[in-house]
């Protein structure tokens, strides 16, 4: 009897031989996958050979060509640029919807995505470009029998047109953050940027999704994945909808990118630099249980998101037709699924108000405000024994040649230690609200951004909580940031008395755990650890002496 070789008997194990479907490795992909379309509605990579990608003007363009061959698109502005560049969002339903009222009255499920947050990750701008040709013209309108689409292919307007040369696809690229030099997914909390604040106020608050994508790509991969895929991990954020989309979403997610589309995915992660790996870590992959990534933070409103990541080193045309893929995937199980889903939220939604109306006033709550990841277990993993270390094409000056083996099947490998489960490390008692001196008044505009009710006081309140006293401020680079620690600890308090003009934030309302992130003073990045109230503790003379935190936690207003 012949011997297979091992990728083959590797590839046997995990299921991918015999009857199962053709799986495409490295740059490979299946031929015609992305139709024949007429030249007014082909995409820019498309007509390229998929070496460039779409300007901004030709992104305008392109929507432009959908709007007058379909009725089943709306496209609002999220916001216009500081460069004078508008951010399309496109809705996609049937019939036609214009606002989220409508959304609303309809009762399907809305799901938001989004490209392009790092232009210089452009394949799931092209990939969103492609899957809504098809969902309003292709083989998907079924789609909007149950869902309404919200696609913002470019996120990042000004990042988009900010070009340099690049080795590989596409040749020209985009710049990695917005005009201001800011990276927008590490803005989900402190909400510097014009872009995050408009996201906030224009999609999430109005339009609510259940679920938000965000594409992009990753450097240094050594796993053997399409793409991979990750949800929400802050420990803070209720664990029904991060639940339901490991256990339920994920698995289903898996079958169908390799069963329709010939893909192999898994979940974002990287390994240990050994060989054989023996650790597959979030960490490694750089997603974290802190909420600055904009998918991360999303958490905390008790809905559902999903951040996918292509190999950066392959093909243009293989990273969209990954991104392509998965997202067909996701919105093929929420046609499917959109309503349970639906559910699932707003069964969180319920948790919460009811967990803070019965529990807090006593003190009973608790919330974590940092977590680690844990092992689920062991898993077999497929994984690439070389790393990529691209060489010159020969004949050029392009450092581009990715190495062979790569581009083939991966090897499997057994007994990994899945390193995914996030669990909480540190707590705090979750209060039935906050009252923040006028003074603060642009944390509370900061947390209207985030979609948190909050009360002017029109009349003196009085109210019996604790108060955090900082014995010292501690400044530490983290993440490539400059963050605050602030060590000392809570006690209780005598009645403390509010005027008219100060800021109270009732936790009975559904987005509370957000709150309670962003203002608790040891929240592992929290408005206090993003450095946002050094300048009030500085000023209190923190940098010499004790002093009292200013947001005070109330347990029970005093009549």
């Amino acid at each position: 009897m012949k011997k297979l070789p091992f990728f083959a008997l590797a590839l046997l194990a995990c299921g991918l031989l015999a009857s199962d479907p053709k799986i495409y490795w490295g740059d490979s992909v299946p031929p015609d996958w992305t139709g024949h379309w007429p030249s007014g509605l082909r995409t820019v990579p498309e007509n390229s050979a998929f070496v460039r990608t779409t300007s901004s003007i030709e992104l305008l363009e392109f929507i432009d060509a959908l709007k007058w061959k379909s009725d089943k698109i709306h496209v609002f502005n999220m916001y216009t640029s500081p460069r004078g560049r508008v951010c399309p969002v496109l809705v996609l339903a049937s019939p036609r919807i214009t606002s989220p009222e409508e959304a609303s009255r309809s009762g399907k499920t809305v799901i938001y995505l989004q490209g392009n947050i790092h232009p210089n990750e452009a394949e799931a701008k092209e990939a969103l470009l492609l899957l809504t040709r098809e969902i309003l013209l292709g083989r998907m309108t079924h789609l909007l029998d149950r869902l309404i689409i919200l696609v913002c292919p470019s996120f990042n307007m000004d990042g988009n047109d900010t070009w340099s040369l690049n080795d590989g696809t596409p040749h020209i690229l985009s710049g990695g953050t917005n005009a201001l030099g800011f990276n927008l997914n590490r803005d989900a909390i402190k909400l510097e940027t014009l872009e995050v604040t408009a996201l906030n106020r224009m999609v999430f608050n109005r339009w609510d999704p259940i679920l938000m994508y965000d594409g992009h790509a990753m450097e240094d991969v050594q796993h053997g994945y399409a793409i991979a895929y990750a949800t929400s991990s802050v420990p803070a954020a209720n664990p029904g909808p991060r639940t339901y989309v490991w256990d339920t979403l994920f698995p289903e997610l898996r079958r169908e990118t390799r069963t329709r589309y010939g893909l192999e995915t898994f979940t974002h992660c990287g390994i240990d630099d050994r060989w054989p790996p023996t650790v597959w870590s979030h960490d490694a992959a750089v997603w974290t249980t802190e909420a600055k990534f904009v998918a991360g933070a999303y958490g905390l409103r008790n809905r559902m998101s999903i951040l996918a990541e292509t190999p950066i080193h392959l093909s243009f045309r293989r990273r969209i037709y990954a991104q392509y893929a998965l997202l067909a995937g996701i919105l093929e199980f929420a046609h499917r699924h959109g309503r349970e889903m639906q559910e699932v939220c707003r069964s969180a939604d319920r948790e919460v108000v009811d967990a803070v109306r019965t529990k807090a006033e006593s003190g009973a709550l608790k919330n974590f405000t940092a977590g680690r990841y844990e092992s689920r277990g062991r898993i077999d993993i497929l994984a690439y024994r070389e790393k990529n270390e691209p060489g010159f094409i020969p004949g050029t000056s392009v450092r581009a040649a990715i190495p062979e083996a790569l581009l083939g099947p991966p090897i499997l490998v057994p007994g990994v230690e899945d390193l995914t489960n996030v669990v909480g490390t540190a707590e705090a008692a979750v209060p039935r609200g906050y009252l923040l001196p006028a003074e603060l008044d642009f944390l509370a505009g900061k947390l209207r951004t985030l979609g948190i009710k909050v009360e002017e006081l029109d009349r003196p309140v009085r109210a019996a909580g604790e108060e955090f006293v900082v014995d010292r401020l501690v400044k530490t680079r983290r993440g490539g940031f400059a963050m605050t620690s602030l060590e000392g600890g809570f006690a209780p308090s005598r009645i403390k008395e509010f005027p008219a003009g100060a800021f109270r934030v009732d936790l009975a309302q559904p987005l509370a755990n957000l709150a309670f992130y962003g203002l608790e003073p040891q929240a592992a990045d929290g408005f206090a650890a993003w450095g946002l109230l050094d300048g009030t503790l500085k000023s209190a003379g923190a940098r010499t002496r004790s002093v009292v935190y200013p947001i005070f936690k109330y347990f029970k207003l005093i009549e």
